[in-house]
């Protein structure tokens, strides 16, 4: 069966950049802890345009999407910085690797669809080469991901300001980091590599651009 994308602070933080980068931004993100999961709710912009907000009520109902467009011509422009979005090589990854798991499911449990193997092949090779398609699930599973992402890296971000952040070898995809309460340098980054008796695997200000000083040992 395949497996969904495994978890990597690496692909979290190149995710949250890239949609960035390509001027897109989560707003009014907010999240909650309830007895039934998570309760929260996050917008996507593209620019100063938003475009949707997904909510979840924390009640396991699932899901629900609110678009902003208020007439045609806005409704295609916002399909068109959609499809830009998920056009994104770090996007269409999770969301190619969303659907994949969700074809893997429909074909091991869901007895009614009688799916055959040729029509699971075709359907896999149709995820695995056509750009994904923004549709109410797979945005609303995107949105759910970047926010999480999102406020791991808003997380990072603070805490590199005054500490030195680094992952250890085989803790990337636990999602486990280590900070240490001194400054960014050449001098402590190497200090660091003799003392651990585990090996770092790389230093986090690095994925950011946010220092031109070399993780190498």
């Amino acid at each position: 069966m395949f497996q969904p994308e495994k978890n990597s602070l690496k692909n979290d933080i190149a995710l949250v950049l890239a949609v960035a980068a390509a001027g897109f931004k989560l707003v009014d993100s907010k999240s909650v802890d309830t007895d039934d999961g998570a309760c929260w709710h996050a917008t996507l912009a593209h620019g100063r345009t938003k475009i949707v907000t997904v909510s979840d009520g924390g009640h396991g109902g699932g899901t629900e999407s609110r678009y902003h467009a208020a007439h045609a011509a806005a409704r295609a422009a916002d399909k068109a910085s959609l499809e830009k979005l998920f056009a994104i090589p770090e996007v269409t990854a999770v969301v190619r690797s969303d659907l994949m798991y969700s074809l893997d499911l429909k074909k091991e449990f869901d007895r009614e669809a009688k799916m055959t193997d040729a029509d699971y092949a075709a359907a896999k090779a149709d995820i695995e080469t056509r750009t994904p398609v923004p549709t109410d699930e797979t945005i609303e599973s995107l949105i759910d991901k970047l926010a999480q992402a999102t406020k791991f890296v808003e997380k990072i971000k603070r805490a590199m300001k005054t500490k030195l952040v680094f992952v250890f070898e085989g803790d990337d995809a636990k999602g486990a980091y280590v900070s240490c309460a001194i400054p960014d340098t050449p001098a402590n980054r190497m200090r660091l590599r003799k003392e651990q008796t585990k090996k770092i695997d790389y230093f986090m200000a690095d994925l950011f651009g946010a220092t031109n000083q070399p993780s190498a040992a």
